[in-house]
């Protein structure tokens, strides 16, 4: 990138005081596209620099491509905000910033006198962006919040996107945060809008349930007692045999989707060879597929008929006939995939040393704008003398606060 090439989000300014994936990843995707993000950790430093010990990934201070997604580009810090001095210099960074991004519970942030409260009085521009589990009232407010408790056991999905008895799906880790992290970032770069036109700042919070919420929206409203109640997933009795996975001949599935399984009748019997679809009254609609019980009859015979095939096979004559399908992939097909190395959806990245990895990229392009290419996330505190100098720390004051163990 030129220094030609405008950044959207240039001269805004981020505080961020969070930890691991979720509102981390707001705060990389600000500085993507042109924020200065100044990453606040503790002197223990963001869990997320040894979360590659659980994925089997490099995690040393210089090679760390796990927390590299989250805090590439962004100026790193180690304030111990217990600590007096900590603490006065962290509101010197807030006074200069547009946004402060955190996950920290509301109790210790209160405990510290970094609640919204107490913040918006003395910066009433600042945009608070808080993110929680559960949300900020409530029985579990209080309670920790991670992807996997708040986003996915408590929205429903693991109990029903399995067939009865089988062991429930175990996500990759941080879907959910990454889902829930968009819902933040909208949220932020309303309230910057916002402020244009009121000149006062706001507090912007969401939480882990309510994004897994908002992302199951279809599925909590009909399962509703009104519309039925349970769905259980039956491998035979799909809602809709066109709008279903299929095995084929060489292992793999494919997924093939209609948009409108009474208009397409005519189109898919042909296309399948299964002509009783347009004369079988059992079989014009959804409805009475479902209960005259033919959804067996007719899913038992496609999953016949897609073992004729390979999946590529599939693919090539689906898409030939303008059918949606797509062959399912692995996780691991995704750093190699062609059309995601095309679009620039992930990037090789060198860490030093001879490692090299396929780092997924910010997904939003700007037709006009560029974006802060990727470059690898460095030690605890990296940044913190030249952060803390700009606001008019001297080399002496800093010596003084290392003594007093308020920084790294």
């Amino acid at each position: 990138m030129t220094d030609a090439v405008r950044l959207p989000l240039e001269g805004i300014k981020v505080v961020e005081l969070a930890t691991v994936v979720a509102a981390p990843t707001v705060g990389r995707m600000l500085s993507a596209y042109g924020a200065e993000v100044i990453k606040v950790e503790s002197p223990r430093g963001d869990e997320l620099r040894g979360v590659g010990d659980f994925e089997r990934v490099i995690c040393e201070d210089e090679r760390n491509p796990l927390f590299t997604i989250q805090n590439s580009g962004k100026l790193l810090t180690s304030i111990n905000l217990k600590s007096p001095e900590g603490k006065q210099a962290f509101m010197r960074l807030l006074e200069r910033a547009d946004v402060l991004v955190t996950n920290v519970r509301s109790a210790g942030l209160k405990r510290l006198g970094l609640d919204y409260e107490s913040i918006h009085e003395k910066l009433p521009r600042l945009i608070y962006a808080h993110l929680s589990g559960f949300g900020p009232k409530g029985p579990d407010a209080t309670n920790p919040g991670f992807d996997s408790t708040a986003f996915w056991l408590r929205s429903g999905p693991m109990a029903d996107w399995q067939v009865p008895g089988s062991f429930p799906f175990v996500p990759t880790y941080a879907f959910g945060d990454m889902a829930t992290s968009s819902v933040l970032l909208s949220g932020v770069l309303m309230a910057l809008l916002g402020r244009e036109r009121t000149g006062t700042g706001t507090l912007v919070n969401t939480s882990l349930f309510a994004s897994g919420i908002w992302c199951n929206s279809i599925a909590v409203v009909s399962h509703q007692p009104q519309f039925g109640g349970e769905r259980p997933v039956d491998p035979i009795r799909p809602p809709d045999p066109f709008s279903q996975t299929y095995l084929c001949a060489d292992g793999r599935w494919i997924g093939v989707y209609d948009n409108d399984y009474k208009r397409e009748i005519p189109k898919f019997a042909k296309l399948f060879g299964i002509p009783e679809l347009e004369n079988d009254p059992r079989c014009a609609t959804l409805e009475d597929l479902a209960d005259s019980g033919a959804i067996v009859e007719i899913t038992e015979k496609l999953n016949n008929i897609f073992l004729g095939k390979t999946s590529w096979e599939w693919r090539e004559f689906l898409l030939e006939n303008n059918v949606s399908c797509e062959v399912m992939r692995t996780i691991r097909d995704v750093s190699t995939d062609e059309q995601a190395l095309v679009n620039g959806y992930v990037q090789k990245v060198g860490f030093g040393g001879g490692l090299e990895v396929m780092m997924p990229r910010p997904p939003v392009h700007f037709s006009e704008y560029g974006i802060r290419e990727y470059a690898p996330a460095g030690r605890l505190g990296k940044d913190t003398d030249a952060v803390l100098k700009s606001v008019g720390y001297t080399d002496d004051e800093l010596s003084e606060m290392r003594i007093k163990n308020a920084i790294i």
